[in-house]
């Protein structure tokens, strides 16, 4: 590896950052919190594994004693680790669990899409997830959906495109493609009295790119997100998709380099804030079967966001199940997220998203999501026949729930 790509790979370390590469003690508890690493067993499925891959070739640049042992050819990046790397970053959903119980709160979750990002440059990443980035270049959608074709969906959902509003409402690209889920949006938006809008240019949030290891492509799109905005002179951003909350309003910053001016909002804190204060009213929704919560990893567990998404469910659901733990606590488990769409990592995805399903399971018969790869992986784990009933998303429970 040469040192120029070293350099572009690690561009947005932050001093927390290169504490937690360098402190990681390797005890390995962290893995206790990783479905991957409870099916496989393996040691390059420990989230510390990869903090102590990229911790290695960060002190081969950037310490003394790196760059002497680098020059006297005792530590290397061989072909091979490229390899160990490509199937251990794909492990990982990085959903911050191995963070949470970790004693110094290491960001492993963070390591591991560091080293998609080496795998990224040095041209060995993933076929299926180099498309995500290049379709989000030339698309501005990492699924491949042209801007005809989103303009024609959100207008057939009645969602407002490309007008001077309060709120610019941003979808994901799992959301872009579902009419109804949209529909759902524009209701409960409606329900809140302010005015919003969509743009013709922007039909995701922009962190498959940056899941995929290609920050470049990424900071390109949130920067044009943060520019329509402007255009639309939109006091906010309101994301329907938990993962989007997170990659917009704490990720975004850290890899522009700088503060977004303008705040960002996940729907549910939205609703809530007009349910509180009167706006929006709820009642109980039809819908018969016990359901619990399967909370966002990134909404929740690294995006802080806790309180609403229940609220609104607790509020709206008859038969509704609380989990156990808190909505940000290590002790839930992962789904299979944005893995879900990687067909090279079907089978091992299968079984880890098992401990998720059997834990959900275990508190209601159907699960509601707030984020549409958790609602994808459920409905796979329903395919599966892994335990689970139905798969709603919140969006569907929300719009039979608020009173008009």
């Amino acid at each position: 590896m040469e040192r120029r790509m070293v350099s572009r790979a690690l561009d947005e370390l932050s001093p927390y950052d290169v504490w937690g590469l360098q402190e990681c003690m390797r005890c390995g508890i962290c893995r206790y919190a990783c479905p991957f690493w409870l099916d496989s067993q393996k040691a390059t499925d420990i989230p510390a594994w990869r903090t102590y891959e990229v911790n290695k070739v960060y002190s081969m640049y950037y310490t003394g004693y790196g760059n002497v042992a680098r020059l006297l050819r005792l530590r290397r990046v061989k072909s091979s680790e490229f390899l160990k790397w490509r199937e251990s970053s794909y492990n990982c959903t990085a959903c911050g669990a191995c963070t949470d119980v970790s004693p110094l709160e290491i960001p492993n979750w963070y390591t591991a899409i560091l080293l998609r990002r080496m795998l990224h440059l040095a041209g060995m990443n993933l076929e299926e997830v180099e498309e995500w980035a290049n379709n989000t270049k030339k698309l501005g959608n990492p699924l491949g959906i042209s801007t005809e074709q989103w303009e024609e969906t959100a207008k057939s959902a009645g969602l407002p495109l490309n007008e001077k509003a309060d709120i610019l409402y941003v979808p994901s690209a799992l959301e872009s493609r579902e009419g109804e889920i949209l529909q759902q949006v524009v209701n409960s938006m409606i329900a809140t009295g302010e005015k919003f809008t969509a743009s013709s240019q922007i039909s995701d949030v922009g962190y498959y790119s940056y899941l995929a290891g290609d920050f470049e492509t990424a900071r390109e799109h949130f920067t044009k997100i943060l520019e329509v905005a402007k255009q639309v002179e939109a006091k906010k951003i309101v994301v329907s998709d938990g993962a989007g909350l997170f990659f917009l309003r704490w990720q975004a910053p850290k890899t522009l380099g700088h503060k977004i001016d303008i705040p960002i909002y996940h729907l549910t804190e939205i609703i809530y804030d007009a349910y509180k204060k009167g706006k929006v009213k709820i009642e109980v929704a039809d819908f018969k079967d016990q359901i619990t919560v399967h909370d966002s990893e990134f909404m929740s567990k690294l995006g802080g966001v806790e309180k609403p998404p229940r609220e609104l469910m607790k509020a709206s659901i008859f038969n509704y199940r609380e989990p156990k733990f808190s909505p940000s606590s290590h002790n839930l488990f992962t789904c299979g997220h944005h893995l879900e769409l990687i067909k090279e990592k079907s089978d091992t995805v299968k079984r880890a998203r098992a401990y998720s399903i059997k834990q959900l399971a275990s508190w209601g018969e159907s699960v509601v999501t707030f984020d549409p790869n958790c609602l994808l992986s459920m409905r796979n784990g329903i395919r599966d026949s892994q335990g689970i009933k139905n798969a709603y998303y919140y969006t569907n429970i929300l719009d039979k729930a608020i009173k008009r």
